[in-house]
């Protein structure tokens, strides 16, 4: 029997809090530029929020700049999955100023 995919009633769908919860780790995986990034649910609710769906896709892929090819997949690691994974976190949020150039 084939895996369901997501539904289109967005409720019915994981969410980014739920997967926080259950301590699972999502995989981003660029099938354009074959680019592979590991973050812990609990980081990407701080940054997308808590009601992101699990399997869209937060941002586009920064090589390709799209999010057209990006596969989402998610699991609960098991101790020998984490050896040598490097898994992305964040450090701190940047808030700078944006300028334009007006006629005086």
């Amino acid at each position: 029997m084939p895996a369901a995919g997501p539904s289109g009633n967005p409720f019915r769908n994981r969410r980014m809090c739920d997967a926080a919860h259950d301590g699972m780790l999502i995989t981003l995986r660029c099938n354009g530029c074959r680019r592979t990034l590991h973050f812990w649910a609990a980081d990407l609710v701080k940054v997308v929020g808590e009601h992101h769906q699990v399997h869209l896709a937060p941002w586009p892929c920064s090589r390709c700049q799209t999010a057209d090819f990006i596969d989402v997949s998610w699991t609960v690691p098991g101790a020998a999955m984490l050896t040598g994974l490097t898994v992305r976190r964040p450090v701190r949020k940047i808030e700078r100023w944006l300028w334009r150039n007006e006629k005086a």
